[in-house]
């Protein structure tokens, strides 16, 4: 017996890691510890020993191709690692060999099978065990990673990720997102698997799904949809295809830039932006009502720079896979944005346009923005032609949102009774009107030269979202700063309500929003500055009820009490919205669509209705006819748009997680009988008799 087999394998990887003093292992690391034989048949004794990332390290370092030892010992320390039940030790060993092309080709396919049964092992455990739970979710990442590599089938990951069907614990939750994202960059029939990535972030509710669970991972599902979304704008067979992905993007980005302050996405969601501009003036074909100007300005781009470098710095020590392929994609980005600044000042100089430039970049893009690069293959590369080719006949369309909401707001105003505008409207139309005309001039290449106000003073700044539709220090500038501050500033206010109203919401409200928006567009009295009112209702119901179904029984604590009256949710919404409607909320009004109505909120030339009610039923909301009826009756004579609220006590389990809010919040159209309208209620029900969360324990 040889000096060495007289000690185990793995006191004999500790003492050359003594010997060697925090340097790399000598070339003669391998025939120290006895050859390739010996690791091969003594694998296995390593098995959850601190020794095994040493030996993965190593033999990843030393394997070559062609060696039948090498492979021998390479098969049988992978089997040691996926044997291996402590996190740290299983993910650092895999790491290991996973970086190794030689390893991964001799027992890449291998190693798919076994660690698809370890991420498996987590559906067949009843119970959370935070450890297990751990090793199966890096077991799904490697296996991931190998299958994108090509090794095994991505067929069985593919049906792995399917068995996702409602919010789980933190570790895997963030693991199956990463994997799916991973899938659909890579294997087009992987798109299904989006709809996995909204039921782990919790924005398509599940019966029995926690809520809980899927707030935790909303940041991650956010990203990975964005990505999925500006994938298939890139993906898209033609230019209007890809419209709806990039909104949907944009959407996604928001509220991970704005909700969660994620670094990666606020310098995305400028870019995917300026794209959704551009694209938008495509779609529309029609210059005049394309904004020529460059999609991001020099300030916008210098703090979009700004951004990844200290993305780029703030991750610089990440080990994640994930994270190295984010920085390509971004640093394509910021490129495509520099291209499209500088090919916008020459456009609008002499209609000089690069289109190989802006072609390079968007390749660029839809190459780095995958997680695995493939490769440019011809038919991305006509794809990425056929976009750019409308934009080389019609230029830039920068600003488009911007200048579609004003113009929308203009068409609601003069589509009212002339005689019932007010001062301030008629001031608004007018100005709106002179707005729109300097805009589409400037979007044809004919600006005033530049000059100075009427006065020659200097003027104070314009509101920020209408100095973007016209050159800064033009004529056209100098013309809106004549008009009036005031009617300005209200239609800067009409402009950036669209932009920033569901800023601080979070993915699965924001969706819900415009759900219940989508739903009221069909009623005739949802127009004008009912919309803006309306919408601001509904952000502080979603608000009202996000925060009750997430209180503990120290915060109200009538939701807790399964005696409570319907004045405990009456007083409560009442002061909730006082705290921001002050005095237009009002409480009990009586003679109201011959009754009393609960709260009414008063606006000019118009008043929404809110009926509370209190609950001991089952039903859903939308088959409570006595309840509608009675919600529907004060708008007898007012707009056909209101609010029913109620306290349901018997509706949910007490002792469960908080429902899903869009199984709170929703809208009913009631008809009534000889009216050809039909009644537009949003019903609202707040979980009653709850169990408090210390006592249920």
């Amino acid at each position: 017996m040889s000096d060495t087999d007289a000690v185990s394998l793995a006191d004999a990887v500790l003492g050359l890691a003594q010997d060697s003093r925090g340097q790399p292992f000598p070339s003669s690391a391998i025939e120290a510890l006895g050859g390739w034989r010996r690791i091969a048949s003594d694998a296995a004794t390593l098995t959850g020993q601190p020794t095994l990332p040493l030996v993965a390290t190593l033999i990843a370092r030393d394997a070559r191709p062609g060696d039948a030892d090498a492979a021998a010992a390479v098969s049988a320390i992978a089997d040691a690692v996926v044997a291996t039940a402590q996190p740290a030790l299983f993910r650092d060993s895999l790491d290991a060999l996973l970086g190794s092309a030689v390893i991964t080709q001799v027992a890449g396919t291998k190693l798919v099978a076994d660690l698809e049964t370890v991420a498996a092992s987590f559906f067949v455990r009843t119970q959370p065990e935070q450890v297990a739970d751990l090793v199966s979710a890096d077991a799904l990442e490697a296996m991931t990673r190998l299958v994108a590599a090509g090794h095994g089938s991505h067929f069985s990951l593919l049906a792995l990720l399917q068995k996702f069907t409602r919010p789980t614990v933190l570790t895997m939750a963030r693991a199956a997102i990463r994997s799916v994202s991973t899938s659909v960059d890579i294997w087009p029939e992987a798109d299904r698997l989006v709809g996995v990535v909204r039921v782990l972030g919790g924005l398509d509710p599940v019966d029995g799904g926690d809520v809980t669970l899927a707030a935790e991972v909303e940041s991650d599902a956010a990203w990975a949809l964005a990505t999925a979304s500006l994938l298939r704008s890139l993906r898209a067979a033609s230019v209007q295809d890809m419209s709806p992905h990039l909104a949907d993007s944009a959407r996604y980005l928001e509220v991970a830039a704005n909700t969660y302050q994620r670094a990666d996405a606020a310098p995305m969601l400028s870019i995917v932006e300026a794209l959704r501009e551009l694209v938008n003036g495509i779609v529309s074909g029609d210059a005049m009502n394309a904004v020529t100007t460059a999609p991001l300005s020099a300030d916008k781009l210098g703090t979009v720079r700004e951004q990844i470098l200290r993305f780029s710095i703030d991750s610089s020590g990440l080990d994640h896979w994930y994270s190295d392929n984010k920085h390509a994609a971004l640093t394509a980005w910021a490129a495509f944005a520099d291209d499209l600044e500088r090919m916008g000042g020459q456009l609008r100089k002499d209609g000089f346009y690069q289109a190989e430039v802006v072609v390079r970049d968007l390749l660029a893009i839809y190459i780095s923005a995958r997680t695995f690069r493939v490769g440019a293959r011809c038919a991305d590369i006509v794809g990425v032609q056929d976009l750019i080719q409308p934009v080389i006949d019609e230029g830039f369309a920068s600003n488009a949102s911007h200048l579609s909401n004003l113009e929308e707001y203009a068409s609601g105003l003069e589509s009212r009774d002339p005689g019932s505008l007010d001062d301030d409207e008629l001031a608004q139309l007018d100005a709106a009107h002179s707005i729109i005309e300097i805009a589409r001039r400037v979007a044809k290449g004919g600006e005033k030269p530049p000059g100075k106000a009427g006065s020659g003073a200097q003027h104070a700044p314009l509101p920020r979202l209408l100095g973007r539709l016209v050159p800064s220090g033009s004529a056209d500038e100098d013309l809106l700063a004549q008009m009036s501050p005031e009617t300005l500033a209200a239609l800067e206010q009409h402009l950036d309500h669209v932009a920033s109203g569901r800023s601080h919401l979070n993915l699965v409200q924001q969706e819900l929003l415009d759900m219940l928006r989508d739903a009221l567009s069909t009623s005739p009295d949802y127009k004008g500055e009912v919309v803006a009112v309306v919408d601001e209702l509904l952000l502080l119901i979603i608000n009202f009820v996000a925060s009750r179904t997430s209180s503990t029984a120290g915060h109200y604590a009538y939701i807790f009490d399964p005696t409570a009256k319907e004045d405990a949710i009456h007083e409560d919404l009442y002061d909730y919205l006082v705290g921001s409607l002050g005095g237009r909320a009002e409480y009990e009004v009586s003679d109201v669509g011959g009754g009393r109505v609960d709260i009414r909120l008063k606006f000019d030339g118009f008043a929404l209705h809110i009926e509370m009610k209190v609950d001991y039923t089952k039903l859903p909301m939308n088959d409570r006819t006595a309840y509608l009826k009675q919600a529907s009756a004060y708008e007898g004579n007012d707009i056909r748009i209101g609010f029913l609220v109620a306290l349901r006590h018997k509706a949910f389990d007490p002792t469960g997680p908080p429902p899903h809010i869009k199984a709170l919040i929703g809208h009913t159209a009631f008809d009534i009988e000889g009216d050809p309208e039909p009644r537009h209620i949003i019903h609202v029900a707040v979980p009653g008799s709850r169990i408090n969360p210390s006592r249920s324990r």
